[in-house]
């Protein structure tokens, strides 16, 4: 089977990660130093976020710049939608019923095998007794 795992793909989501956080982490650190914008609400900050990293994000062709400015869009959706979510919701424990389906044991060969057999006890009958 072919390895799905690239290294140098592997490598360039790591170092996009890491700038387009460090990147959001830096906004954030210079927004609330600014009075003006330290004085709008988180939702016109995650607003202005989006705006900002998708307009600059589709001008610049930098892979490094870009990948900030991807990096600030996506932390600005994250917190939007956090903030529209309840939080009062009970979180989920388990699957759904019927997510699996049916679970079955064993080997398939020995299932098949298992009607055909000419001599001997049944394991059912054996076991019941």
């Amino acid at each position: 089977m072919k390895n799905p795992f690239k290294k140098s793909s592997i490598m360039d989501t790591v170092v996009n990660v890491g700038i387009g956080g460090a990147s959001n982490a830096l906004i954030d650190l210079g927004w609330n130093k600014v009075d003006f914008l330290a004085g709008l609400g988180e939702t016109t900050k995650n607003a202005i976020k989006i705006a900002a990293g998708a307009v600059v994000g589709s001008m610049i062709s930098n892979k490094y710049a870009r990948a900030a400015a991807d990096g600030i869009a996506t932390v600005g959706v994250s917190n939007l939608v956090a903030g529209l979510l309840p939080s009062d919701a009970e979180p989920a424990s388990g699957l759904a019923e019927g997510t699996i389906g049916r679970i079955r044991l064993g080997q398939r060969g020995f299932a098949r095998r298992a009607g055909k057999r000419v001599a001997g006890v049944a394991g059912s009958n054996f076991m019941s007794c």
